[in-house]
């Protein structure tokens, strides 16, 4: 399986049709902010779910990748804001701007002081499970791997630079987009590559498959 109708799903209009909103805000947050050492329950869950994930996609990957000469880590930068370590660099972060539990969906610090608007807008949608601001750094590359076919994945291209820098999900290729939205069963091998001289920006929502 590759990537999914986006049309049939219908937080991708709402994503699309709220792109100045959502921009608007991430350009005020741009990943710069105080460091929050507060408890945070959502690391521990991040971290056990993503640390599962690199061990099942060393298990299966039929890649190149030598995974015993690769170490992947997760990391924690402040609250609510996490990322992943290649070889001590690293390749992605991301902000959390909202989980849900079984009361709901709330938004986690950064969601609350830099995205009201944009968790506004989200929260009456029942089978979003997430909300996140991923960065993928320029001149990186994220190893082939999977997740969790309970979930669907759903990227915006917020800001996307020019150049060689593409999404692959079983196998096939495509490009991120500004003001589009693109989807995949996170249980379908993905990986990507971004050999551009800047960062990538999307807005990620998880919706229960």
């Amino acid at each position: 399986m590759s990537y999914l109708d986006v049309s049939k799903i219908r937080i991708c209009k709402v994503l699309e049709d709220n792109y100045d909103i959502i921009l608007d805000e991430y350009q005020k947050f741009n990943f710069n902010l105080t460091i929050n050492s507060s408890l945070d329950r959502n690391w521990e869950l991040w971290r056990k779910a993503n640390g599962e994930v690199v061990k099942q996609s060393k298990e299966d990957d039929t890649s190149d990748t030598d995974w015993d000469t690769v170490v992947v880590e997760p990391y924690k930068k402040s609250h609510s804001w996490y990322g992943l370590n290649v070889d001590g660099t690293s390749i992605w972060d991301g902000a959390v701007i909202a989980v849900r539990d079984r009361s709901g969906l709330h938004p986690t610090p950064i969601g609350e002081e830099f995205f009201p608007k944009t968790f506004a807008i989200m929260k009456k949608y029942k089978e979003v499970s997430d909300i996140a601001i991923a960065r993928f750094s320029a001149n990186q590359f994220i190893p082939l791997h999977k997740g969790y076919p309970m979930l669907n994945r759903v990227h915006m291209g917020l800001i996307v630079p020019e150049g060689d820098i593409t999404f692959c999900v079983g196998g096939e290729k495509r490009k991120w987009e500004e003001r589009k939205c693109l989807a995949f069963n996170d249980g379908s091998e993905h990986t990507a590559w971004n050999n551009s001289d800047e960062d990538r920006i999307n807005v990620i929502v998880d919706v229960l498959a």
